[in-house]
């Protein structure tokens, strides 16, 4: 009478194990394939938007402002601040993707709004940099141009007249929050503390690990008083 072999214990645990080393070998890489993958297209929607960005300068002899046309300032209703108007993704809510609608229309510089890949979308919006609280409002790439920050620009406030200074020493600047999901503002200011988190991403330092993603324009702001902390036109970082 033939007798029905099974695998023993042994044979089974041995396995368990193999499948727990491949796991642990094969769910890293794929998470690094997930943050590699958003960089590349973090990299490109950010190309998109620099070509949409100067031929819009071409057209306007100026970059868009930063100031969304849906913004209070411009007569947009509520929910909107001086510089922002209602988001793009969320309703009765405030957002920085205002800032590119006048590059959807009346002309289609882009098609749409890009979404920043780094934005946890249950969270909403990019992580503070000094808090780690949401910072409300910025639920895509950062938007900045020098000119609107100048004595001539349409804010009066003297406090917003950085130029710049906000804008990595460019005429205008794109910023995501890169891997760890923080909007540094690529830097910021001189005085402002974000010149850690705001380097520029290297994947070198961590697949995930500190830094933004930034796009600059190819010439340089006007400076009004303040310095960038990271003036990426001239590769010089404020002390």
């Amino acid at each position: 009478m033939r007798k029905n072999k099974g695998f023993t214990l042994i044979e089974l645990l041995i396995v368990v194990a193999i499948i727990a080393i491949l796991a642990a070998i094969a769910v890293p890489n794929f998470l690094e394939a997930q943050v590699r993958a958003k960089v590349s297209r973090a990299k490109a929607d950010m190309r998109s938007l620099a070509t949409a960005i100067e031929a819009y300068t071409v057209d306007y002899n100026k970059p868009p402002s930063l100031i969304a046309i849906t913004s209070s300032l411009y007569g947009g209703a509520a929910p909107s601040t001086i510089i922002n108007g209602t988001s793009v993704f969320y309703p009765n809510t405030a957002g920085v993707s205002s800032r590119y609608i006048v590059l959807t229309t009346p002309i289609s510089y882009i098609s749409s709004v890009f979404r920043d890949p780094f934005i946890n979308q249950s969270v909403r919006f990019a992580i503070s940099c000094n808090s780690d609280a949401p910072l409300q409002e910025y639920e895509t790439y950062d938007y900045v141009d020098a000119l609107t920050l100048t004595p001539e620009g349409p804010l009066g406030n003297p406090s917003e007249q950085r130029g710049a200074g906000i804008s990595s020493g460019a005429l205008w600047h794109v910023v995501s929050a890169g891997p760890d999901a923080e909007n540094c503002f690529g830097g910021g200011h001189e005085n402002q503390a974000f010149q850690d988190g705001g380097v520029d991403y290297d994947p070198t330092n961590g697949t995930v690990s500190r830094g933004d993603i930034v796009r600059i324009a190819s010439a340089p702001g006007p400076l009004i008083g303040l310095d960038p902390a990271i003036n990426r036109i001239t590769g010089e970082y404020s002390p």
